[in-house]
């Protein structure tokens, strides 16, 4: 029996999640609050980012709380999980892993360092906040990881190759990570949402030597804002959040949850179309003239 999805008889759930200040890592915070939940939703800085969060949880009399938790800083993990584990009785049920940030330009105008932030944040730290709390969750031999991918993690468009990086090897790590947790009694399932109205964008980050005028993806560039404008982004994060709950609550969780637009027909285009036709597609949806080869 799953004791995550099925706790004792007045036993109290608990949940930790990152990046909780804002969006779906918030949305969610307050959905499993609301269902009773003992909630850590954890943030980097909870004194600018978390104040109307704890407000709306004392209001509501929610057994919330907003930790200090800094994905790409060994300490900041180390901490928080100690002090959400104690805070727990060293029983955390299911870890949300969603912290993450949108970096994108062209590969070639994109720097070492800029990649190895992406990176650091979206994968490695995933893999630094999910070590800290596996041995507890090993000794119940119980839990639940829930990783926010994106259909971004199937496809890939032009400009987004950054992100894209960070997505397709959480693919990989997500999975393998599923397999050698099953003997432990350890679910884990990614979540792959389709574009959602969020800060994602709002705080996204375009590479340093990327948009001058004089750059040879100048063209290349303004076609991704150019489609990137039209792009239907849902407003609503319910359906997404529902696709959360039931990952996170399931005895048997699959391990893909694609959900919200372009996310299951996206992931499909990719997989079963030859290379040759999705590049001609991508040619049509980012419009540029060929570049001439100098005499």
């Amino acid at each position: 029996m799953n004791e995550s999805a099925n706790p004792g008889a007045g036993e109290t759930r608990s949940i930790l999640i990152t990046g909780s200040s804002s969006g779906i890592g918030r949305a969610t915070a307050e959905r499993f609050a609301a269902r009773g939940w003992r909630v850590f939703a954890s943030m980097r800085n909870p004194d600018a980012g978390g104040a109307e969060l704890r407000a709306r949880a004392a209001a509501a009399g929610w057994r919330l709380t907003t930790p200090a938790l800094d994905v790409t800083s060994d300490d900041s993990v180390a901490a928080a999980s100690a002090e959400v584990l104690r805070d727990a009785g060293g029983r955390l049920d299911v870890l949300v892993n969603n912290a993450g940030y949108y970096a994108f330009g062209p590969l070639e105008e994109t720097s070492p360092d800029e990649l190895r932030a992406q990176l650091e944040t979206n994968v490695v730290g995933v893999l630094r906040v999910t070590r800290a709390l596996l041995p507890a969750m090993r000794a119940r031999r119980a839990g639940t990881i829930v990783t926010l991918g994106s259909v971004s993690g199937r496809v890939a468009v032009p400009i987004g190759g950054p992100y894209h990086a960070s997505k397709w090897a959480l693919e990989g790590m997500i999975e393998a990570l599923r397999l050698e947790l099953i003997p432990f009694g350890v679910r884990v399932a990614l979540i792959e949402p389709g574009p959602y109205h969020t800060a994602l964008h709002d705080n996204q980050r375009l590479s340093a030597a990327a948009g001058r005028d004089d750059s040879p993806y100048a063209d290349l560039l303004a076609a991704y804002h150019r489609q990137a404008a039209k792009l239907p982004r849902q407003e609503d994060l319910d359906p997404l959040i529902d696709v959360i709950e039931r990952a996170a609550t399931s005895e048997n969780p699959r391990l893909r949850w694609p959900v919200g637009p372009t996310s299951l027909t996206g992931g499909r285009l990719r997989a079963f179309v030859p290379d040759r036709l999705y590049e001609w597609l991508m040619r049509l949806a980012f419009p540029i003239r060929r570049v001439q080869s100098k005499p």
